[in-house]
């Protein structure tokens, strides 16, 4: 039962912190637009809050792996994060742009903690039968965040022009709240490893764990191309529609997709992550062409239904094959890593896309599918041959279906 209790306050800890990092994004995107009158200006800052991740995030999951007191580090996160976007809020109508890049970026150094970290946490609250569902509640958060988030913020524009960056101000003080309910367990020390050289054993893992290093650069590379939705919905909603608040209809859309598909997920659980990855990084890139085509607002949201309902299942994938791969040790730093990769690789695709906006979305989206498919020939090409082994069930092997060792440990780099 406390698995249980364990795992509820954990995910609403999640949904909230989450439904406001979801928000910061298209509240930043469409602030700028309606304040700077600049759909670039808005990908530019987006690009700088998550393209710190890059930088911050395997430090972070490094720290966290080594710190006694997680609920402290957490809660340092979350409010570092919300006075961040309260700065920017403040001071979007009144300070040049690359002051609010450098402020974006500086707030965006607390996202890792959020994501990847936060879900490193999970093993120690749960028994190892009941991981599997854990990680597919955990991914669902994503999507619920994603149906609060993104639409609540589209709607606030109405009430103000710097509304929608509040919302992600109040989702993470509730946050904060909820924060001192959940039993975080301090990881064991390894005193005789420097922060160094656990950030070295971190990298060595990704890079030579071969299972690992294909998931990652399949699910960061289509990352980046699912930026394209991002940064070019509200400019579909405002062509096909008139009005900027029919973008939080395509947020909404996404959301509705990745909610049944989480629900779906707690029946049926993933038990092949590798292959899990590889199709629903297909499925995604045919959805995407779909909207690329659309000429009507009924075709842009199927797209958008079909991109969420591969969001699920392939966060899931992804969370096993992490724990799957890297030992307790740095386990946070191999999620926090990874995480922070893929929001690096979206916000440099944010940046790209919206530099081209020029060009058209559909020239956008376009890229958009090529990075998809780009990221499958790559994972492909630097992974391991393909063996759809079945996750172990929980019954048959005393419950470490989710953090036994790779079979595939034969296939990796060096020793």
């Amino acid at each position: 039962m406390s698995s249980r209790r364990n795992l509820l306050t954990y995910l609403a800890t999640a949904t909230l912190a989450r439904a406001a990092t979801e928000a910061t994004g298209p509240a930043l995107l469409l602030v700028s637009i309606a304040a700077l009158g600049s759909g670039a200006s808005g990908a530019y800052l987006v690009a700088s809050l998550t393209g710190a991740a890059a930088i911050g995030g395997p430090v972070v999951g490094a720290l966290l792996d080594r710190s006694s007191h997680p609920r402290r580090a957490f809660g340092g996160a979350i409010l570092g994060l919300s006075i961040g976007i309260t700065g920017i809020a403040l001071l979007i109508e009144r300070a040049p742009l690359p002051t609010l890049m450098a402020l974006a970026a500086v707030t965006g150094l607390a996202y890792p903690a959020l994501t990847g970290a936060w879900t490193a946490q999970l093993p120690p609250l749960v028994t190892p039968r009941l991981l599997p569902k854990a990680y597919s509640a955990d991914a669902g958060t994503y999507s619920v965040a994603s149906i609060i988030g993104p639409p609540a913020a589209a709607a606030l524009l109405a009430v103000a022009m710097t509304a929608p960056l509040w919302l992600p101000v109040a989702l993470l003080l509730l946050a904060l709240v909820m924060l001192r309910f959940v039993p975080l367990v301090p990881r064991p020390r390894h005193e005789q490893h420097s922060l160094v050289s656990d950030l070295r054993h971190g990298m060595s893992i990704i890079v030579r764990r071969l299972s690992l290093r294909r998931t990652i650069l399949i699910t960061t590379i289509a990352f980046a191309g699912q930026a394209a939705v991002f940064i070019c919905s509200p400019l579909i909603a405002q062509q096909l529609t008139g009005s900027l608040e029919f973008t939080g209809v395509i947020f909404g859309c996404l959301a509705a997709g990745g909610v049944l598909a989480a629900g779906f997920l707690l029946r049926f659980p993933v038990t092949r992550p590798d292959a899990t990855v590889i199709v629903t990084t297909i499925i995604s890139a045919i959805a995407l062409a779909v909207i690329a085509v659309a000429r009507n607002p009924p075709l842009v949201l199927i797209g958008a239904f079909v991109i969420g309902l591969t969001e699920a299942p392939q966060l899931t994938a992804m969370f096993l094959v992490r724990s799957r791969e890297s030992p307790e040790r740095v386990r946070g730093q191999v999620f926090t890593t990874a995480s922070s990769l893929r929001m690096s690789a979206f916000a440099v695709g944010s940046a790209i896309f919206g530099s081209i906006l020029v060009l058209g979305t559909t020239a956008v989206l376009w890229a958009g599918v090529a990075l998809h498919v780009i990221g499958l020939g790559i994972g492909l090409l630097a992974g391991p041959p393909m063996r759809l082994h079945r996750l172990r069930s929980g019954r048959r092997s005393g419950g470490q279906a989710a953090t036994i060792p790779s079979r595939d440990d034969p296939r990796t780099l060096g020793p």
